[in-house]
């Protein structure tokens, strides 16, 4: 009897975290690689575990409607599991070393600052400008982004949605750039580790090794919208480089947040950009510009935000979106797809970047604005990232 109720438990927990999601077969015992369901995995590995024990401490198991088995026990259900929590953590223990100078001490250590103001040069170097270019037209610079890895930009859907319309469309990345009208001399660059290039993509060309890079990096790149983008919902995309940045003091990834029990609500955090910075001038400021914000909780939001209701959010604002913003400290136009960013302790020290949010909408510049939550978004983040 014990077992059968064992059988009916873990049953009972599959179908709970499975839902309706097909299930595929496959092999492998506890601890060994498997390659996770969803369109033949797309080269998404995990490990092979207990259901159980997979989903109590963060683990996925579906992926795009499909859960892969492994090798059936008489009391056990044993699926392929990722831990994208993990995965996030050890990817900003990697960038964490390029952060930080010798003894663990940060190589950049900028308080950040109530109010708008200009960055300083090196303060945020994950941050990337977005733009887009159509036939033999100059680039027409437009958005933000952050850089996450080598080959990933994160972004905005709605930033790198026009090739939906007009397919000749192309997007541009810029890496290191500050003042938009000059452009910075040559700096030393950083090594890459080998851990996080995605093996399982041979189609990514390797990471350069030259001993100098441009301080201003500018790479053309692919992009890859949520797929369940829709109006203001799930406005989060990638863009996949053709040629990986070489790593500078001017352009290091920054890290995705693993901490996830982590309750934003009340806390400052920094948008940066290029967006408007008045009406006045309705256009990119030459210089790039933070501001401090708090995050406001989301039935505030509600109370502050008009027409919540209308037909580009029939929702309102869901737990997958932030709220943050004061009178007079906000994101604007152009700042889209821009980083909202915490600085989280590690070994006693602040000193790397996180990526909490992305800079999706607002009604109007200088009061509150909405975010897409990065934390939400974490395994199909990584699942083109760091697919192994």
């Amino acid at each position: 009897m014990k077992n059968n109720n064992t059988v009916i438990l873990v049953c009972s927990v599959f179908i709970l975290h499975c839902g309706q999601a097909k299930t595929l077969p496959g092999t492998g015992k506890v601890g060994e690689r498997c390659v996770m369901g969803g369109g033949g995995g797309g080269g998404v590995s995990g490990v092979c575990e207990e259901v159980r024990d997979c989903v109590k401490d963060g683990g996925v198991i579906r992926r795009q409607g499909e859960v892969k088995l492994c090798t059936s026990e008489p009391t056990r259900i044993l699926v392929c599991c990722r831990r994208p929590l993990d995965i996030a953590k050890q990817l900003c223990d990697t960038w964490s070393q390029y952060w930080r100078g010798d003894g663990g001490h940060c190589v950049q250590n900028d308080q950040l600052i109530f109010g708008g103001k200009a960055a300083d040069p090196e303060e945020f170097p994950h941050i990337a400008i977005l733009g887009s270019k159509e036939g033999d037209l100059p680039i027409n610079w437009g958005c933000g982004g952050s850089l996450i890895s080598p080959h990933y930009v994160l972004t905005a859907a709605h930033c790198v949605q026009k090739h939906i319309i007009t397919p000749n469309i192309e997007y541009w990345v810029k890496l290191g750039e500050y003042d938009r009208e000059i452009n910075r001399s040559q700096v030393n660059i950083a090594s890459i580790p080998g851990v996080v290039v995605p093996s399982s993509l041979p189609s990514l060309p390797p990471v350069p090794t030259s001993p100098q890079a441009p301080s201003e990096q500018i790479r053309r790149g692919k992009a890859i919208i949520y797929p369940d983008y829709f109006f203001k919902y799930h406005d989060i995309a990638l863009i996949q480089l053709e040629t990986p940045v070489v790593l500078t003091s001017l352009a290091l990834p920054a890290c995705l947040p693993y901490n996830t029990t982590d309750d934003l609500r009340g806390k400052e955090l920094t948008v940066a950009g290029w967006g408007w910075t008045n009406f006045a001038t309705p256009e990119l400021t030459r210089i790039l510009q933070k501001v401090t914000v708090p995050v406001v909780d989301l039935l505030e939001c509600h109370k502050r935000l008009p027409d919540l209701q209308g037909i580009a959010t029939p929702k309102g604002i869901l737990p997958t979106q932030l709220c943050a913003g004061a009178p007079g400290r906000d994101s604007c136009k152009g700042d889209s797809g821009g980083p909202l960013i915490s600085k989280i302790p590690r070994g006693g020290s602040i000193c790397e970047h996180t990526v909490e949010g992305i800079v999706s909408f607002g009604y109007s510049c200088g009061d509150i604005g909405v975010y897409t939550r990065v934390s939400e978004y974490l395994d199909w983040i990584l699942g083109y990232v760091a697919p192994n």
